[in-house]
């Protein structure tokens, strides 16, 4: 019996075009209602399928660049310090850092590995928790020797540094400390978390680290966290392997070595 499946050129390019993120050209040229969704799932599992089934055919599993996505602050702050160690590690040592753009689907790109925050594990069997996301003020050791609240309470009048995307966060933290945290107010405010941090670590005022963000600048003790009250915020860090790259060789053991490093690094 012959298969009912379209010209593969067609199928290609109705994957190509909704899987690009043009969700309102996709809509008009090729009707992407739910069942239109729907399609694009099951058609993009296959064209993985054959990527998998061809890397194995022509034995490229084996040792190639390994490409990571991450977001940009996350790989300024915690991945890029960690490379030396990485490198050392693996027999090939050939890594490629991906943070445009933000999103990015592994299903259709060149992108083998990508490190997702999200509130619950991202759907399937790829995918590995790698750290909780907690919360912490942490100011610079010197701004703490000279501006030291009277306990934690006396964090209500410090000077607070708000990141622009988390404005809730010292809200919550305060709440989590059982403090009315009702007359602070924040004095300066940045636009991304590397900003804050390194506005504290340069003595302007509290920060709120959000973990893995602060953790090279407190382990150089550039900053300090004082108070030891680490709030969960309910979101995680996962890493996912696409289905394409699953086999190779080199994939496997970088995976296994940052899965490794960071449970050590962060025990639960």
């Amino acid at each position: 019996m012959s298969r009912k499946i379209p010209p593969f050129a067609s199928v290609r390019a109705f994957e190509a075009v909704a899987r690009l993120g043009r969700h309102s050209d996709a809509a008009r040229q090729l009707n992407l209602t739910n069942e239109g969704a729907a399609l694009l799932s099951g058609v993009s599992l296959a064209l993985d399928g054959l990527d998998a089934a061809f890397a194995q055919y022509t034995g490229s599993t084996g040792d190639h660049v390994v490409s990571v996505h991450r977001y940009q602050s996350l790989a300024n702050m915690w991945f890029i310090p960690k490379l030396p160690l990485l490198r050392d590690a693996l027999p090939q040592p050939r890594v490629r850092i991906v943070t445009e753009p933000e999103e990015i689907s592994l299903s259709g790109s060149d992108v083998d590995l990508a490190i997702v925050f999200a509130n619950s594990p991202p759907q399937g069997s790829r995918c590995v928790k790698l750290f909780d996301e907690l919360i912490e003020p942490v100011c610079a050791p010197e701004y703490f020797n000279t501006h030291a609240p009277l306990g934690i309470e006396g964090m209500r009048h410090e000077r607070l540094i708000h990141s622009r995307h988390h404005w809730d966060e010292w809200a919550t933290w305060f709440d989590h400390a059982n403090i009315d945290e009702s007359n602070c107010s924040p004095v300066d405010e940045m636009d991304n978390r590397s900003n804050a941090l390194q506005a504290a670590a340069n003595g302007v005022g509290w920060a709120m680290d959000r973990r893995p963000f602060g953790e090279e600048l407190r382990g150089a003790g550039k900053l300090l966290a004082p108070f030891n009250l680490a709030v969960p915020t309910g979101n995680a860090y996962y890493l996912i392997t696409s289905y394409r790259s699953e086999a190779a060789t080199s994939v496997i053991q970088f995976r296994n070595l940052l899965t490794r490093l960071t449970w050590k690094e962060f025990p639960d």
